[in-house]
């Protein structure tokens, strides 16, 4: 009996397919994958001392310190992700300036407090007058941020991500 090269290339690539197909209808019903409830794990109300750890909090600087991700806070790194590729990887990267500015240091730049305004409505901080706002608005050429829909939650675990994928450990504000 001869081996067929040919054959046997279609029925591994035909059970990758239904390996795929299952998994898909499992992460559909919830039972595989990331779920939407994974994307708020561990965050609650913006406050210092609610913020997502990503280390030891520096009352003295009011910053924080990031280390090693646990579990969880791999779980709100990956929400962030997700939400940086369906909604910032179009104008953003995290170390090079692509439409808008590079993201790494941004929270070294900038509190989260100023962020999550900014993230929802950039273009009310800039029209409020706020001096960082307006200078970046005409530094990027008045090219308009498009508003996000995200809860404050959602833009928390953007930062963790973009904080994560910096690679290194820099110093977060957390005013």
């Amino acid at each position: 009996m001869r081996f067929n090269s040919v054959g046997f290339a279609l029925s591994v690539g035909m059970a990758l397919i239904v390996v795929l197909i299952g998994f898909t209808l499992l992460s559909a019903a919830g039972l595989a994958g990331f779920s939407a409830q994974d994307a708020s794990v561990g965050l609650t109300e913006n406050t210092p001392e609610n913020m997502p750890s990503c280390g030891v909090v520096d009352s003295a600087n009011a910053s924080v310190v990031v280390a090693a991700l646990s579990p969880d806070e791999a779980k709100i790194a990956a929400a962030g992700d997700a939400l940086f590729k369906s909604n910032c990887a179009q104008c953003h990267a995290v170390n090079e300036v692509v439409v808008g500015p590079a993201l790494a240091g941004i929270t070294k730049r900038r509190p989260i407090s100023w962020l999550i305004p900014w993230v929802k409505n950039s273009s009310k901080v800039v029209a409020s007058g706020d001096d960082y706002a307006v200078a970046l608005f005409n530094k990027f050429n008045k090219q308009q941020m498009p508003s996000f829909n995200l809860s404050d939650k959602e833009i928390n675990s953007l930062m963790v991500y973009i904080i994560w994928a910096e690679g290194q450990s820099p110093q977060v504000a957390v005013n």
